[in-house]
């Protein structure tokens, strides 16, 4: 894709308010972070940022930025609408996660754990300053702080991501 078409679809994305992010700590390099460590983050290789995450699953774990994250990558997608993106991993949600495994050749559970978020995070990419989620349809421009933290450009503002927290403003109602 041209570098003026990525900048093109970012505008557009960050217009909308539908940015969103997620990221994680190096794979192998520490134990994977709990809902109880509070902000997604990555170092090193985009691609193994996504890995560590906590698993997403209907009923499991808080609502959070980074259930609206994975919400997000489906927004990317196609697989969910803008209105789905609700920080909450609800039936909808896993019921789209079970189409995108299946359609990317993994096992279709409808769980969010290593594979599928590391089969995701190989679609990152770095377009300066921001990191990307090349999706389907639609960019979704992410920005990784110099800490490693993911921030996303919500509400005016950019912010941190949290694990244990909707900071997201199109979910908070």
């Amino acid at each position: 894709m041209a570098r003026g078409a990525v900048a093109s679809r970012t505008v557009t994305v960050l217009a909308m308010s539908a940015v969103l992010a997620l990221g994680a700590a190096p794979g192998g390099t520490s134990p994977p972070p709990s809902y109880v460590d509070s902000y997604v983050d990555g170092q090193g290789a985009l691609a193994d940022d996504w890995r560590d995450e906590p698993q997403l699953a209907v009923g499991r774990g808080p609502r959070s930025d980074l259930v609206g994250m994975w919400q997000g990558v489906l927004w990317a997608d196609g697989y969910l609408p803008r209105s789905g993106v609700s920080c909450t991993y609800d039936a909808a949600t896993a019921g789209a996660t079970r189409v995108w495994q299946s359609n990317h050749g993994l096992d279709a559970d409808g769980i969010v754990g290593p594979a599928t978020f590391g089969f995701a995070g190989r679609r990152l990419t770095r377009i300066p300053p921001w990191t990307a989620y090349q999706g389907e349809e639609r960019n979704l421009p992410l920005r990784r702080s110099g800490g490693g933290v993911y921030e996303v450009y919500d509400g005016g503002r950019f912010h941190a991501l949290r694990r244990d927290a909707v900071t997201l403003v199109q979910c908070r109602h």
